[in-house]
């Protein structure tokens, strides 16, 4: 009985790790989408500001002052663009970490659920044997009694 509680209890943090992992993966998920909310965001201040330039710089009505707002504005825009790409590979690799992890500790849960059925079935089979040379004796004492 000791094989099977102590089977359980690694069993139970087996499952408690795999539920650890997979709530790591949701948020990692999350943050993913978030960011990349984040990136579709800046891309598309990128676009309107680059159309908006085009047009004021086909009109001829920009200045020295304004193309070098525009320039530091693009500059800035471009690096968190950048930053943001960085932060999404960055968490696709730790997805992918974690993913990994989520794998080895489903393996390990499922070994831990095959030992246990095992020695569930051995403990059954054991039982079973116990009761059946149980009823072997009663069976033979019966037997002699009547003789």
């Amino acid at each position: 009985m000791s094989k099977l509680r102590t089977v359980s209890r690694v069993l139970d943090l087996r499952e408690r790790k795999k539920e650890e992992i997979e709530n790591e993966v949701r948020q990692i998920r999350s943050k993913i989408r978030e960011l990349e909310k984040m990136l579709d965001e800046l891309e598309a201040k990128f676009s309107s500001t680059t159309s908006e330039f085009e047009k004021k710089q086909n009109s001829r009505e920009i200045d020295v002052h304004s193309l070098e707002l525009y320039y530091n504005y693009f500059l800035n825009l471009h690096e968190e663009m950048n930053s943001r790409k960085t932060e999404i590979i960055s968490k696709l690799t730790e997805l992918n970490e974690r993913q990994n992890a989520l794998i080895e500790a489903y393996k390990d849960k499922k070994l831990f659920e095959i030992l246990h059925s095992r020695i569930l079935k051995e403990e059954a089979e054991q039982k079973d044997k116990a009761d059946q040379k149980e009823q072997d004796y009663l069976h033979l004492a019966r037997k002699l009694r009547h003789k």
